[in-house]
C-alpha cells in the first residue's frame, strides 16, 4: 500500500510494467504468493477491465474501482462527523503533499480531490468533471495565484477550525475558569486528546512540527506529567502544565483518587 501511495502521488499513474510489483504487493498484503504467469495473466485482466482510456496504465480513479473504498485515505478521519482537528489535518497534508515540497501540484491535488470526492459522495468523475473542479478550487482557494495549494489554502478548503488556544494568554493570569475551558475543550473522549492538545500549543507559539515530531512530543509530555502513570492526563496533572511562573495550581491540594477520576482525563 505505501508503495502504491508514492508511486501514484508521484506522475498519478502506475504504468504497466510497474503493475507487476503493485499485483506482487496486493497477494504479499494478503500473505499469499503469485507466480509470474500468475501475475501477467491478472495484470492483462486488469487492463482490459480498468484502464477505460486505454492508455495502457493505471490512473488514480481507476485505481479506485480496484482497490476497496477502505483505501481512502480520508476516511480514518471520518470528517463528517466531528471537526476536523488541525493534528489530523496535517495528516492529510503529509499523506498527500507526497514529495514533501509545502504545497500541493495539480497531480497532487487531483489525488487529494478524488478521495475526498469519493468520501462525501461515492462517485466517480469524468476526467472533463475532475478538471472543473479542480480549476474551480484554484479560482477560490489559490490566493496567490501561484498555481499550487499550500498548508493555509488547504486548511480553508477543509474549513479546520481556528485554534481555541488563541483564546487565551496562556501561562500569563491563566484563570481557574479559563483553565477549565480548556480542559472540557480537549476532554472529547475521541482519542489522541493530548496530542491535539500539543499541537494547539505549538501553533499558538508558531512553531511548526511535523506529525511524527508532534507525536513523539506528545508521549513525552504525558510521560512527564502523568504522575499515576495510566497513560492519561487528568485535570490536575495537566494544571502543572498551563500554572508556572509562581501561579499555584487551582488543583495542587491533595485529592482522592475518586475525585480525581470524576475530573476527566485526556487520552495520548
Amino acid at each position: 500500500k505505501q508503495w502504491y501511495q508514492r508511486r501514484v502521488r508521484g506522475n498519478g499513474f502506475i504504468e504497466r510494467e510497474e503493475l507487476d510489483r503493485f499485483i506482487a504487493d496486493l497477494f504479499d498484503a494478503q500473505g499469499q504468493i503469485i507466480s509470474q504467469p500468475d501475475i501477467a495473466g491478472l495484470k492483462r485482466s486488469l487492463l482490459d477491465c480498468y484502464d477505460s482510456n486505454g492508455d495502457n496504465r493505471i490512473e488514480l480513479s481507476e485505481m479506485a474501482e480496484i482497490l476497496p473504498v477502505e483505501e481512502n485515505f480520508l476516511l480514518k478521519f471520518r470528517m463528517q462527523h466531528r471537526p476536523l482537528t488541525y493534528a489530523n489535518f496535517l495528516r492529510i497534508w503529509e499523506f498527500y503533499d507526497g514529495d514533501g515540497s509545502g504545497q500541493m501540484e495539480m497531480s497532487e491535488l487531483s489525488n487529494f480531490v478524488t478521495d475526498l470526492m469519493r468520501l462525501s459522495e461515492n462517485v466517480r468523475y469524468s476526467d472533463k468533471e475532475m478538471n472543473a473542479i479542480l480549476a474551480d478550487l484554484m479560482v477560490h482557494f489559490d490566493r496567490n495565484r501561484n498555481g499550487l495549494i499550500e498548508k493555509a489554502e488547504l486548511q480553508a478548503i477543509l474549513q479546520v477550525p481556528d485554534n481555541f488556544l488563541d483564546l487565551f494568554a496562556l501561562y500569563k493570569n491563566l484563570s481557574t475558569g479559563q483553565f477549565n475551558e480548556i480542559f472540557a475543550h480537549y476532554d472529547t473522549d475521541a482519542g489522541e486528546e493530548v496530542m491535539e492538545l500539543v499541537t494547539d500549543m505549538m501553533r499558538k507559539v508558531d512553531l511548526e512540527l511535523s506529525v511524527c515530531e508532534l507525536e513523539k512530543l506528545s508521549k513525552r509530555v504525558t510521560k512527564v506529567m502523568d504522575l499515576n502513570a495510566d497513560g492519561r492526563l487528568s485535570k490536575t496533572e495537566l494544571a502543572d502544565l498551563f500554572f508556572t511562573d509562581g501561579q499555584i495550581s487551582p488543583f495542587s491540594e491533595p485529592r482522592s483518587s475518586s475525585s480525581v477520576a470524576r475530573q476527566g482525563n485526556l487520552q495520548l
